[in-house]
């Protein structure tokens, strides 16, 4: 009976079935930048991990049936009115990928992801290249591959994680969350491996036995700590190594040894790639913003900026909330509004549903309240950054006109 399954095995088939309905009903490119993530996923798949600068242009040589594959789905792109067809799937099937036919490609900003990000998308590509000539073979391939990694990392959590397993379903089974899952992203990476982060960290602080210096359970966190800091740099999450306490460790030193490997291995993958991408960094929003600026604004001006944190939270943070549940396609498909109504509650009940016998210290809710303020801070400055007007709202607009669109 299924009532008698594992959470994890349950997460399993609904997300499959569920997430394999996302890979074939939604038309290709039809997620953000879907494009530039397919794009990077093929060149990794040829075996080329690094993008060129050329005059500007971010890319590099792929076969140019790629770009006329996007050209076919442009029109749908941000246009729900507009519906595909089986004569408009018939014809992408007829479409070979004729490798020896290329041309310079670009994919500015999915050109600074490390490999990691594309771990399961790039082999999956070259799987289809194997199995047929049809580009859309591959396409759909390593949409599938996304999918299964994402199983498999929140798999390997709801197994490890020893309390709080009904949250993470109810994380990893939000519509926006599946729907990551069956497109071509980076952020099936950054999820899957930071739910796998803190199951790992909730284990060791409720295990019993005694953490040795690079034991197997340390190893886990170190591997897994690296391919953090490889997928799209998102270390936000790392300070929370430090809710391990002395105590768990057989000695001080092995306490100060074992962290110490983990931060100091995963900067140093941060700080590897950084350094292999470096030249490939340019302003993707030069007709509003100017990196340069901004951050000499905020410089001279930290009272002022700190304004506009916060003005931007009130303006921002209703409609991150919905996002974080889903807003699909193009980010421009809600769900019904009672869908973001009812999920805070369906995450609160699983936490009060949890029957398991622990509680944090105060300095350990001191540091996950830290860690989860500074994530929101660099967050919200890095997007300002990038993309605002100096001295203004991030993204603006008004409450009132988030909630009335809702």
């Amino acid at each position: 009976m299924i009532k008698d399954w594992a959470i994890e095995k349950i997460f399993l088939l609904l997300a499959v079935v569920f997430g394999f309905l996302y890979v074939f009903i939604l038309p290709p490119f039809q997620s953000v930048d879907e494009d530039m993530h397919f794009f990077r996923a093929y060149q990794i798949s040829q075996g080329k991990f690094l993008a060129h600068n050329l005059n500007g242009k971010i890319g590099d040589i792929i076969p140019s049936s790629l770009s006329a594959f996007y050209d076919d789905f442009f029109p749908f792109i941000k246009n729900i009115d507009k519906k595909s067809d089986l004569q408009i799937i018939n014809s992408t099937f007829a479409r070979k990928i004729a490798p020896t036919q290329t041309q310079y490609t670009e994919f500015t900003n999915t050109a600074l992801y490390s490999p990691i990000c594309y771990l399961s998308q790039a082999p999956a590509i070259n799987l289809g290249k194997v199995l047929s000539d049809r580009l859309a073979v591959a396409y759909y391939l390593g949409r599938l591959g996304n999918l299964l990694l994402y199983c498999l990392l929140v798999y390997l959590a709801l197994r490890t994680v020893p309390f709080f397993k009904l949250p993470l379903l109810c994380l990893a089974l939000m519509p926006m969350s599946l729907s990551l899952a069956g497109a071509y992203t980076c952020d099936v990476a950054v999820l899957g491996f930071n739910f796998l982060w803190i199951a790992l960290l909730l284990k060791c602080l409720t295990n019993e036995k005694s953490l040795k210096f690079f034991d197997k359970r340390l190893l886990a966190l170190t591997i897994t700590a690296i391919l953090i800091a490889l997928s799209k740099s998102y270390i936000l999450l790392l300070p929370l190594i430090f809710l391990l306490p002395i105590s768990k460790f057989n000695s001080k030193k092995s306490y100060v040894m074992s962290i110490l490997t983990v931060l100091i291995s995963a900067f140093g993958a941060l700080i590897f790639w950084s350094f292999c991408i470096k030249g490939l960094t340019l302003n993707m929003n030069n007709t509003v913003a100017n990196s340069d600026l901004q951050i000499a604004f905020i410089k001279s001006h930290p009272i002022q900026y700190i304004g506009v944190l916060i003005k931007t939270f009130f303006v921002k943070t209703p409609r991150l909330f919905i996002t974080m549940i889903g807003v699909l396609g193009w980010q421009d498909t809600r769900l019904d509004f009672m869908t973001y109504l009812i999920y805070p509650f369906l995450i609160y009940f699983g936490i009060k549903a949890d029957g398991f016998n622990f509680k944090l210290q105060n300095w350990q809710k001191a540091i996950i309240a830290v860690t989860i303020l500074t994530g929101v801070i660099i967050t919200y400055t890095s997007l300002y950054i990038m993309w605002t007007p100096v001295e203004t709202v991030l993204f603006s607009g008004s409450m009132a006109n988030i909630l009335f669109h809702l």
